[in-house]
């Protein structure tokens, strides 16, 4: 029995594989992205690739057991950053040598375009994801403290937030979120815009706590948000270390100075948006908050932290893609 075999996983298959396909079949673009997979990867002779779709109670965790228990060389997710997080958790706590490959078929698709994927040309990503140069991904284990019990690890590779940016996307609205994809984020957030910065303790590393005030604090591995906002300009796939932010606003009028650097200056100074790097970092609001993990939701938090684990996973990116 493989290493990585879990008692209880009811999906499992003997022989070896080259390619599986973990697939959210209620997208709307999954089914023509299998059968390009499938397509391409009997052209290149890789045989007929293991599809193991997910549902509401398996969400992409068993699927990746099952593609590791397969034997599957590469684990190739059809679907969205709630897809793609999961199968790479189980890939990273695995510790093998598979490689993961994405095709984007979600709402935001935000990790698939900090890796130069662009949703929509489908064709192009599954060339990417058959015949892309592997590279190093690192992920970020998030933890919340909920009534008095830290929960356990999830994984993260883009960006977790505490504060007002995980109220934005609570606050999201399903209808246009199947309408109009990410840009329902950005429509969310401008009704948070004006709400006001919160009290909390930060502490990074080995470091004492911090007393602060921040609309929120975020902790990334990837440089861009939503919007194609450089966020964190110094992120790097793969890297040893988190970058860290503190959304200091204390006015309204601060968001000016905030958008300017987002979109224009992304390496320039902002005395509202204050950085670090760190592989460790907790953040104790006052009073319970949202936590939103690549765009999933903790509704209530009393604390979360966040621990790296660098070069976590494999995962294929276009020759063209961004560094």
């Amino acid at each position: 029995m493989p290493a990585n075999r879990r008692p209880g996983t009811a999906l499992t298959y003997d022989c070896g594989v080259p390619v599986a396909l973990v697939v959210n079949p209620i997208l709307a673009s999954a089914k023509l992205a299998v059968r390009s997979v499938a397509e391409s990867s009997r052209r290149l002779g890789l045989g007929e690739p293991l599809v193991l779709p997910t549902s509401l109670d398996a969400p992409g965790d068993a699927q990746a057991r099952a593609a590791l228990d397969a034997g599957a060389d590469k684990v190739v997710v059809v679907g969205g950053d709630g897809t793609v997080r999961v199968v790479a958790g189980v890939l990273a706590a695995a510790g093998g040598p598979v490689t993961m490959a994405i095709i984007p078929v979600g709402s935001a698709n935000l990790v698939a375009r900090n890796l130069g994927l662009r949703p929509g040309r489908i064709g192009a990503a599954v060339d990417a994801a058959l015949t892309g140069v592997p590279r190093p991904l690192s992920v970020g284990w998030v933890e919340c403290l909920v009534d008095g019990v830290w929960g356990e690890p999830s994984p993260m590779l883009a960006v977790a937030g505490i504060g007002r940016d995980a109220q934005a996307i609570a606050s999201t609205r399903p209808w246009l979120k199947r309408r109009a994809g990410w840009l329902a984020y950005a429509e969310s957030g401008w009704r948070q815009v004006l709400s006001p910065s919160l009290p909390m303790t930060l502490r990074l590393d080995d470091g004492p706590p911090l007393a602060i005030v921040a609309w929120s604090v975020l902790a990334a591995t990837l440089p861009r948000l939503p919007l194609g906002v450089v966020a964190f300009p110094q992120a790097r796939p793969g890297a040893a270390t988190m970058q860290v932010l503190q959304v200091a606003l204390r006015h309204p009028w601060q968001w000016a100075g905030v958008a300017r650097q987002g979109l224009c200056h992304p390496s320039g100074g902002c005395e509202t948006l204050r950085y670090a790097s760190a592989t460790r970092v907790q953040v104790t609001p006052a009073h319970p908050l949202p936590v939103q993990i690549d765009g999933d939701l903790v509704p209530r938090a009393e604390a979360t932290r966040v621990t790296l684990q660098a070069d976590a996973v494999r995962v294929v990116r276009p020759t063209a893609g961004p560094a």
